[in-house]
């Protein structure tokens, strides 16, 4: 941490305290709009979904804001958006208001990663981006471990209270990017600006290695994106609910763990020459972790399952940064980050995918059908990953 600049520096902890401020809301915002609003956890479901969905798609135009504007404002904006956002809720007395606060959050989320990722391309030599990358993942699940504990210990004391810290949280963050200077790259981008969003959208769009790429990371998405949602469902149809909350507790400690201790060691042996074999891989122990769940019948060998799985999200997703750093034009960055932030998507659709083949199907063809899309997504991004390199 302490070899990089300033800049570097202040944005690794934004990133960190901005993901404590989402995480510290996260195992209660369910509960929250239900009691709020007298929904039910379907329509609750159908508002958050409808919010990350949004706030995705919106991610798309952040990106080519990212491109025209000074980032260091926008990462400002961003969070306090965010802390408005999440002060808002507190008072929004029906579904309209709700859903727009959770729209605020969500797209000022998205602006904030796609902001963060070219930042962090404009102010690091290549050589370092990986490790770089790989870092910032670090830090962005030390948060998700310690947030949520700190909301539901918050909550205990007021019920309110979360969303107030998160608030506070994302506002203080401010500070520390303030006294930034603006990024290095940011007079020469201004003079190779898109013209337009359209024709922005036109560009990326005939970039045949972006789009599959994405689509590649989008199956992909379907495989990580939310698998503690798929896990928990999987193991409330097999298992007492006891049991299932100890499994699931285990598993996401024992991934928690591997990221944070072995994340920053992998990030520096991921290499430009090399990214399409290790996105190969990370598909491989994806399908290894899928498999390991199905045969898993102890604690211990879920967890073995969960640690082989976290294997692959550690290689995965900070090789798709690493990826597009290498294919984006310079004066594109924060567009092609836009674009391939719409892998996002399939995170959304895990839930549903996976509720519908164990309501339908016997609860192991779940894991079946991920294995055959973490195998398509692998096989995309790897032929991709050889497409760019005779590119580049």
């Amino acid at each position: 941490m302490t070899t990089y600049s300033l800049v570097i520096r202040r944005l690794m902890v934004c990133s960190l305290t901005i993901v404590i401020s989402r995480a510290i809301t996260s195992p209660l915002l369910a509960l929250f709009i239900s009691t709020q609003l007298g929904l039910d956890q379907k329509d609750v479901g159908l508002l958050v979904g409808i919010a990350a969905f949004t706030g995705t798609l919106l991610g798309l135009y952040g990106g080519y804001v990212v491109d025209r504007f000074e980032k260091r404002r926008l990462l400002i904006l961003a969070m306090l958006s965010s802390a408005i956002g999440f002060l808002l809720l507190t008072f929004a007395s029906n579904t309209y208001l709700a859903t727009l606060t959770l729209v605020i959050t969500e797209s000022a989320a998205a602006l904030f990663v796609i902001g963060s990722k070219a930042i962090l391309s404009d102010n690091l030599p290549v050589e370092q981006r990986a490790k770089a990358f790989s870092f910032r993942y670090t830090l962005t699940n030390i948060g998700y471990a310690t947030g949520p504990m700190l909301g539901v210990v918050i909550a205990g004391v007021q019920p309110l209270a979360p969303f107030w810290t998160a608030s506070a949280i994302a506002f203080l963050s401010i500070f520390l990017m303030s006294g930034v200077p603006p990024s290095k790259r940011a007079d020469a981008a201004s003079q190779a600006r898109p013209p337009s969003f359209l024709v922005t959208l036109a560009t990326l769009k005939s970039d045949r290695t972006l789009v599959l790429f994405t689509l590649g990371s989008l199956l992909n998405a379907v495989v990580h994106g939310r698998f503690t949602i798929y896990l928990s469902q999987y193991l409330l149809v097999g298992y007492q609910a006891d049991d299932a909350m100890q499994i699931l507790s285990a598993v996401l400690a024992c991934n928690a763990i591997t990221v944070i201790v072995l994340q920053y060691q992998f990030g520096r042996l991921l290499k430009r020459e090399q990214l399409p074999f290790w996105m190969g891989a990370g598909s491989v122990l994806f399908i290894g972790g899928l498999l390991g769940f199905i045969y898993a019948e102890n604690m211990v060998s879920w967890c073995v399952a969960m640690f082989v799985f976290t294997l692959g999200e550690m290689i995965v997703l900070p090789g798709e940064y690493l990826f597009i750093d290498t294919i984006a034009p310079e004066h594109l960055r924060g567009s092609y980050y836009g674009a391939q932030n719409l892998a996002a998507l399939g995170g959304a659709l895990s839930p549903i995918l996976c509720g519908y083949l164990l309501t339908h199907s016997a609860p192991g063809s779940m894991f079946l059908v991920l294995m055959g899309l973490a195998a398509m997504g692998g096989l995309l991004c790897f032929a991709t990953g050889r497409l760019a390199r005779s590119r580049t």
